[in-house]
């Protein structure tokens, strides 16, 4: 009895131990790049493709920044608002009136978004004291999440390929212009 007694006690502090070093091992939110470094743009329109093991979910996306305040506006593909993301300097966040509840955090979202647009040195800039490292090279970038790739961002101007090595999501964004048709994929999606 007594030997069933320490087996049980060992299984319940291991299984203890594996919970906190796998909760210890997550990626905390990275930390974002100031916002100043980033030319300001007008309001540009996106098609965002959101795959997710068998799930695809595209949407539109208005992106616009000044020095201060980064938006992203998110809608379906007819034009009507799901949510908006801001990121300023209290952080990131989806505005409360938003409808929608997207399966990932405002923190994911912009991280992923400041991965995409910033320069390599601003990355390298934000990163300098955290666990969160930049391989930058003429394929793409490879966010790192001490030592482990967490992000994989490949692509053109035409066609960006955002993978989250880690969640097992990609994002596809595709620029539209006035004449684009919106029902057509300017990016792969298969």
């Amino acid at each position: 009895m007594m030997v069933i007694n320490r087996l049980l006690i060992l299984a319940f502090v291991s299984a203890l131990l594996a919970l906190f070093s796998g909760c210890a091992t997550r990626p905390a939110h990275p930390p974002l790049p100031e916002l100043a470094i980033l030319p300001a743009i007008e309001a540009r329109t996106q098609r965002l493709t959101f795959t997710h093991r068998e799930e695809r979910h595209r949407l539109l996306g208005v992106l616009r920044h000044d020095e201060r305040t980064l938006q992203l506006a998110l809608l379906s593909p007819q034009g009507q608002r799901l949510m908006t993301l801001v990121v300023d300097e209290d952080g990131a966040r989806f505005r409360q009136e938003d409808s929608f509840d997207p399966p990932f955090t405002a923190e994911w979202l912009a991280s992923r978004l400041a991965w995409n647009l910033w320069p390599a040195h601003a990355l390298d800039q934000a990163f300098s004291d955290s666990d969160w490292k930049l391989w930058n090279s003429a394929a793409g970038r490879i966010i790192e999440y001490r030592g482990r790739p967490v992000v994989r961002i490949t692509g053109s101007d035409l066609c960006r390929i955002i993978d989250d090595i880690e969640g097992g999501y990609r994002l596809y964004i595709a620029p539209l212009g006035d004449d684009t048709d919106r029902t057509e994929a300017a990016c792969p999606t298969d």
